[in-house]
């Protein structure tokens, strides 16, 4: 009886420890879908990563001074109203004195006429232009066009299970690439 005892103990042992692992096995895949089961993560080598570049046109308002040579031009008319007035004045004084009679006003009309010539004249004499150079400054604003060379993405060879693939990627991943793998059945 001993033996068949010890027999009994020995077997109920062996399969309790055989069965616990099943046992676990089972109470870890609780509640979890199956899907998950066939898709995992693995890690690749990368064997080459290339950037991608694209050309990127800025356009840059941009204020442009500059100091620009000019000419003006001064004008004097001599006091040209002023001269004529007055000899106006002092040619229709003169001609309403000379003389007497009903002629008076013709002879201050004409005087006055003559004496405007006059001042006219002399303003001519005393007119002037004046010329002289400088520099003002001008701004105009224009814009600048700038190419620059921007990074897009990077081309990435990896190595997985003796194969070499390639993919584009919008970082550059380093040294190691995480895959997604996802099992699933061959139906012929």
């Amino acid at each position: 009886m001993k033996i068949k005892t010890r027999s009994i103990i020995i077997t109920s042992l062996a399969t309790m420890i055989t069965a616990m692992p099943l046992a676990q096995a089972s109470h870890n895949d609780h509640g979890r879908n199956t899907a998950d089961l066939d898709n995992f993560i693995v890690k690749a080598k990368v064997v080459n990563v290339t950037p991608i570049f694209k050309y990127v046109t800025i356009n840059t308002p941009t204020e442009r001074c500059y100091k620009e040579r000019v000419t003006h031009t001064d004008y004097n008319d001599g006091n040209r109203s002023g001269r004529m007035l007055l000899g106006g004045l002092i040619g229709g004084v003169i001609g309403n004195n000379i003389g007497r009679g009903e002629s008076r006003k013709a002879r201050a009309v004409v005087g006055a006429l003559i004496g405007s010539q006059i001042g006219s004249s002399i303003a001519d004499k005393h007119t002037y232009t004046q010329q002289y150079t400088g520099y003002q400054q001008r701004c105009d604003v224009q814009n600048v066009s700038e190419t620059r060379k921007q990074i897009e993405g990077y081309n990435v060879s990896y190595k997985f299970r003796g194969r070499v693939f390639t993919t584009t990627m919008p970082y550059n991943p380093g040294h190691k690439i995480a895959l997604r793998v996802n099992l699933s059945p061959v139906i012929d």
